[in-house]
């Protein structure tokens, strides 16, 4: 009897021992646990929505200038890096760096350069020098003055030169004389020679010539060569003039002339190229205001202007000259200004949307 108890007792005793085992492998903590939760959602568009605008303006004057000189800008050109400011009043075409707007140097010869224009094509800079009856040649590099095209008097085949383009097989200059652009040849044309008067070409201008009413000379006009193509933009009359370059080699004085009149109220005062976009950006006259415009190429051939692919037009924010002379450099806007140039850089704050799948 008292061995069962004993029996009994021990079971008890290990029954107790096996339930607290059990208890204690059972035993449950409970923790608080913080972490994020992510599912990729899918999209099937993110469109992009530029908002271009404008921004760290910069602007030169006379000041800028040494020696006391004043300014009064009439046409811009680029090359490499650096701009050239043809200075009608200071007599000089002054050379600005293009990143940083630093005055660098001028180009002048004896007092005659009265700069309408100027074109940088090669290693040479063509001036054309208003009532001084002449186109004048500076080497790029050192700024030597070279020679010249026409006589310096009105007898010569020069006799008030308002714009000037050169491409690499001709020079054309806007002329006063016989209502007509002169074109030079570039083989014929000799630094050895005080003057350079013969003629290539004439290329007719209707009734429309610098020194006329529709062109005071007080006034600057543009005049480029774009694609295979010279462009005269005559922009009182409110008149783009165009002539084939291939034509011009062929038939001289024959070349047929494009013209364009456009819509009233809209005048084009100059372009500048920008071969990495395929694009032409104007200067122009539209809904009263001055506007830089982007043009594609493919409506600039057609002459649609009314669809710009960027457009930034004068304003309390930012106020334009007017009939300004522009070119267009890599994102940047500079412009004739009268009694100096002006740079605007233009900016991008552009906006995403994400369009969730299926919507």
């Amino acid at each position: 009897m008292r061995k069962t108890v004993i029996n009994n007792i021990i079971l008890i005793v290990s029954t107790i021992t096996v339930l607290q085992a059990f208890s204690s492998c059972e035993k449950t903590e409970y923790t608080d646990v913080w972490e994020d939760r992510h599912t990729d959602q899918k999209v099937d568009t993110i469109e992009v929505k530029d908002n271009w605008y404008l921004t760290d303006h910069i602007s030169r004057s006379a000041a800028d200038l040494p020696d006391g000189r004043e300014m009064t800008t009439f046409g811009l050109c680029i090359s490499g890096n650096e701009l050239f400011a043809a200075n009608e009043k200071g007599k000089s075409v002054d050379v600005f760096d293009l990143e940083t707007m630093r005055y660098k140097r001028s180009l002048a010869y004896n007092n005659r350069t009265a700069a309408h224009d100027v074109c940088v094509e090669g290693n040479y800079v063509f001036v054309a020098a208003g009532n001084m009856r002449e186109v004048q040649i500076f080497n790029k590099d050192d700024g030597r003055y070279l020679t010249r095209l026409g006589t310096g008097v009105y007898t010569g085949n020069v006799s008030w030169a308002g714009s000037v383009a050169a491409g690499s097989r001709f020079v054309f200059v806007r002329d006063s004389k016989e209502r007509n652009i002169r074109v030079f040849d570039r083989n014929a044309i000799s630094a050895e020679q005080t003057d350079n008067n013969t003629v290539y070409a004439r290329l007719s201008t209707e009734s429309h010539f610098i020194g006329s009413q529709a062109e005071p000379t007080a006034l600057p006009f543009d005049m480029e060569i774009i694609g295979d193509s010279l462009y005269a933009f005559l922009h009182n009359p409110g008149l783009i003039y165009a002539y084939s370059l291939n034509d011009i080699e062929k038939l001289k004085d024959q070349t047929p002339l494009t013209k364009t009149t456009l819509p009233a109220g809209m005048k084009i005062y100059s372009a500048s190229k920008d071969s990495k976009r395929n694009s032409i950006w104007v200067s122009m006259l539209s809904g009263g205001k001055t506007v830089f415009a982007e043009i594609a190429a493919k409506d600039f051939a057609v002459r649609n202007f009314s669809s710009p692919i960027r457009a930034f037009t004068s304003s309390d924010k930012q106020t334009f000259p007017a009939r300004p002379v522009m070119v267009y450099d890599n994102e940047k806007l500079i412009f004739t200004s009268g009694t100096g140039v002006e740079r605007w850089t233009i900016g991008n704050n552009p906006a995403y949307i994400i369009k969730p799948a299926g919507k």
